[in-house]
């Protein structure tokens, strides 16, 4: 017996007549979500050869983004920030290490503790990561008229509003490290 294209859960949710589920109303939160995450399904689609040429994994990549905008970080914080364990931690960043992104030292004030810091090439790659970004951006809103680049403008307006709304980021729960 043939199987329906839409039988499908995930086809399903592309047709809300078919799940009994309603489109949210426009301008409703979900609507907002459901648009933004069509909208990063074509980014990643387009972006992803581009980022695939950076020889670092995602777990990596988050370490680096943040050592790139701090001067020195104990890798207890790293593991506090991050939510993960030491072990897992120590091995991240034992590989930056060997591929030059990170130098690590022992804390003069308290040798328990351990520093590590983004290097030069670390923030070279990190600078690649923004560009990459930016190219992508410049080449969407190339194709798009005036008016509608200033409705991105606006809308970055609004998001950054937001964002300055926001508490500090100590308050955003993370994962349990010990998992």
């Amino acid at each position: 017996m043939k199987r329906s294209r839409c039988a499908n859960t995930s086809d399903m949710a592309k047709y809300p007549a078919m799940t009994n589920e309603q489109p949210p109303p426009e301008g409703s939160v979900e609507h907002v979500l459901g648009v933004f995450h069509e909208f990063r399904k074509r980014i990643e689609q387009i972006h992803v050869p581009e980022f695939l040429g950076i020889d670092v994994t995602m777990s990596q990549a988050k370490i680096l983004m943040l050592l790139a905008n701090e001067r020195e970080v104990q890798m207890s914080d790293l593991v506090r920030r991050l939510g993960i364990s030491l072990s897992t931690m120590s091995g991240h960043v034992d590989r930056l290490v060997e591929q030059g992104f990170v130098v690590r030292r022992d804390d003069p004030a308290d040798r328990r503790h351990v520093l590590v810091a983004a290097t030069p090439a670390a923030h070279e790659l990190v600078d690649r990561f923004h560009e990459l970004n930016a190219a992508q951006l410049r080449r969407l809103l190339d194709r798009m008229t005036r008016d509608e680049r200033l409705d991105i403008v606006r809308a970055f307006h609004h998001i950054n509003r937001a964002i300055e709304a926001l508490p500090p980021q100590a308050d955003v729960p993370r994962k349990d490290p010990s998992r």
